[in-house]
């Protein structure tokens, strides 16, 4: 009986080492997949810029000069590949300033296509989505000026914005601190091209 126990035993740790040793064996092979296709876009991006200064200026063009559609980019990275960040929780990034403070505002008007908040001085300013900054600017009435896409394809706009180290193509994560504002906090909510309204999202 008990020499049977230890064979039992013997053979299921086997079977478990076998199966973890397939397992990371996969999970190599499927990321080394993942790498070589990335790559070879990337490769194909820069071969296609170079073949004449044309392709160089239509390129500039669908890359810099408009906004990237990270909700686009994301969903079909992550129908065919998996996820975009197979390592996003292995390791944390500790040097990120994250709260999970919902925005405190004193009151809110409607301003052009968004909302002017008013709320106190020096006031951090924490990103209500995750996602992929798509544009920032300086505008000569709404101050440092970001836009933030999630990967649903909510655009969220954030106005009023000064101390912030927040660059293009970063990617932020819900409640981290993108900025302070002193007493006024702009927001624009846009989907498909359609401006909503603030109750859902503060």
């Amino acid at each position: 009986m008990n020499e049977s126990f230890k064979f039992y035993n013997k053979k299921n740790r086997e079977g478990k080492e076998k199966s973890e040793e397939s397992f990371f064996k996969r999970f190599l092979f499927s990321n080394l997949i993942k790498s070589l296709i990335v790559l070879i876009i990337f490769l194909g991006s820069l071969i296609y810029i170079r073949q004449s200064n044309d392709n160089k200026a239509y390129f500039k063009k669908i890359v810099y000069n408009n906004s990237l559609s990270f909700a686009r980019i994301y969903n079909l990275y992550n129908k065919y590949l998996g996820d975009l960040i197979p390592f996003k929780n292995a390791k944390k990034d500790e040097t990120k300033v994250v709260s999970d403070e919902k925005i405190a505002y004193q009151s809110i008007t409607k301003e052009n296509n968004g909302y002017m908040l008013k709320v106190s001085k020096d006031y951090a300013v924490s990103s209500l989505k995750s996602g992929i900054v798509i544009e920032k600017k300086d505008d000569e009435k709404y101050a440092t000026v970001i836009k933030v896409q999630d990967k649903e394809g909510l655009v969220i706009t954030y106005g009023m914005l000064n101390n912030t180290e927040i660059k293009l193509y970063d990617y932020v994560e819900k409640g981290e601190i993108i900025g302070s504002v002193n007493e006024s906090l702009y927001l624009i909510f846009e989907k498909d091209d359609k401006y909503l309204s603030y109750e859902k999202y503060l």
